[in-house]
């Protein structure tokens, strides 16, 4: 049996049945996120490696914007990595800033539109393509959080404060889908996201306060 399939049970959790595909997920997940927090610019390499397990576990449960999001998500790591090592470019490394409030407001609507425009796709992706795609779990709320990660992750890798007030939604919304889903694990590794989340908001803002005194 394929070790990576969802019905490969590696081990059983307070009657869950875990597959290594999950663990591994989740592994990476917590630490990459927990790096991240701490701007560890590593959190991006270890996040590529997310990106690969969470892309084949969504594809299994059709979560497709998901799985979509994961190739998304390797190709803004990528950028990550080179934005926070060269800053600027002009020698300088990337500071905490906070984005203006007309901005947010901004995102806040490309993140409606967004999802419902992808959600409407993916339904349709599902109906031209039967043999290669099934009828998709939840597409447009699986749609707008996975546009609402992608600014997310790209508001991360410019270090703006912000990235953390949108993973706080998108960690509490992906933790009900999850527990509808019956994805119990991930569901655990979401909880923690959002812990992480919500202390690097905390730390994000001390040190950005503490250089704009200086």
């Amino acid at each position: 049996m394929n070790p990576f399939a969802i019905d490969y049970t590696l081990f059983t959790v307070w009657g869950y049945p875990l597959c290594l595909l999950e663990l591994l997920g989740v592994l990476t997940g917590v630490v990459a996120v927990y790096l991240a927090s701490r701007g560890k610019v590593v959190n991006f390499y270890i996040g590529l490696a997310n990106n690969v397990l969470y892309f084949m576990l969504f594809y299994q449960y059709h979560l497709y914007s998901m799985m979509l999001l994961q190739v998304v998500y390797f190709i803004i790591s990528s950028y990550g990595i080179y934005s926070w090592t060269h800053g600027k470019g002009n020698g300088n490394r990337l500071t905490i800033t906070k984005l203006k409030p007309n901005h947010l407001m901004l995102i806040i609507l490309i993140i409606i539109i967004g999802g419902a425009l992808w959600g409407s796709l993916v339904s349709r992706l599902s109906g031209a393509y039967p043999n290669f795609i099934e009828t998709p779990s939840y597409p447009y709320i699986d749609a707008t959080l996975t546009v609402a990660s992608i600014i997310g992750q790209i508001l991360l890798t410019r270090k703006k404060l912000d990235n953390w007030s949108i993973w706080m939604v998108v960690n509490t919304c992906s933790i009900m889908l999850y527990i509808v889903m019956g994805i119990y694990f991930t569901v655990l590794l979401y909880v923690i996201y959002l812990v992480i989340a919500v202390q690097a908001y905390k730390t994000w803002s001390k040190k950005m306060n503490s250089a704009q005194a200086l």
